[in-house]
């Protein structure tokens, strides 16, 4: 929030000003002062996000100006991070491919199951995001909570239908490890 001097189109915010030919210590910035002296009160637009919108701003009147950015960069950008989401999270579990490839050792079906649920949700993400039809519509989809409160019951949750797929929970390698050495 800023004070517009509507006569010079100067700005003011709440700090030491001078104004005519007196000086205000940053105590006497106050609303009140401020509106004594005939200034308009500016609140300040909601800023655009930078990563959708290249964005400048505020104005005198508080609000800011964005071009949206290039949806298809966009789009890339964005399915390269799912990506390397995917690959980070299969990669706790990677040595059990190496062993399986290595020396034949069985994959826990467990895994098996998880790391394809794992790439699916990958895949479907990216499908997902590819399918934005402009950059409004992509900021929607990446901001989605992947829950949403339940209108009909308050105070509980339900999975949000305009969110991203989800990636499947974790399975905890410790415990798989500990398994297969009886511990």
């Amino acid at each position: 929030m800023f004070y517009l001097d509507s006569n010079s189109n100067k700005y003011y915010i709440g700090r030491a000003f001078s104004y005519g030919d007196i000086q205000y210590s940053h105590s006497a910035a106050t609303h009140a002062k401020f509106t004594e002296l005939g200034f308009t009160q500016v609140i300040i637009g909601a800023r655009p996000d930078d990563q959708f919108y290249i964005v400048s701003g505020p104005d005198l009147t508080g609000a800011y100006t964005s071009t949206a950015r290039d949806l298809n960069q966009l789009k890339l950008n964005f399915i390269l991070r799912e990506k390397l989401a995917s690959r980070q999270t299969l990669s706790a579990s990677d040595w059990l491919v190496t062993r399986n490839q290595e020396l034949g050792t069985a994959i826990p079906a467990n895994y098996v199951t998880y790391r394809a649920a794992v790439r699916s949700a990958s895949d479907s993400r990216c499908n997902e995001i590819a399918a934005a039809t402009d950059v409004a519509d992509l900021e929607a989809l990446i901001k989605a909570p992947a829950e949403i409160e339940d209108t009909n019951n308050p105070g509980t949750f339900i999975t949000n239908p305009d969110a991203m797929t989800q990636y499947p929970d974790v399975i905890d390698v410790e415990s798989e490890v500990a398994t297969d050495y009886g511990l």
